[in-house]
């Protein structure tokens, strides 16, 4: 194999990683954004709410499982979110 071969398998091979961990961080996105919606249940004061708390616990360094479990928690006992 000469180093144009070697160079483009690379180049294909470190953009399909690229790829495929941006479409997996889009699919994650979409799967937050569905449960905070079902949360809200059509409440568009609670939605934002919702998105709010949900932004501060991403900049809070809050793991995706851990932020799952508050949300269900705040929707459940349908108190006011902290801000």
């Amino acid at each position: 194999m000469d180093g144009l071969s070697i160079f483009i398998i690379v180049v294909s091979v470190v953009l399909a990683i690229a790829f495929k961990w941006v479409l997996f961080r889009k699919i994650q996105h979409w799967m937050d954004q569905d449960l905070i919606k079902q949360l809200a249940g059509g409440d568009d004061q609670w939605l934002a709410a919702l998105q709010q708390h949900h932004q501060a616990m991403l900049a809070d360094g809050v793991k995706r499982e851990e932020r799952h479990r508050r949300l269900q928690q705040q929707a459940d006992s349908g108190e006011p979110l902290p801000h």
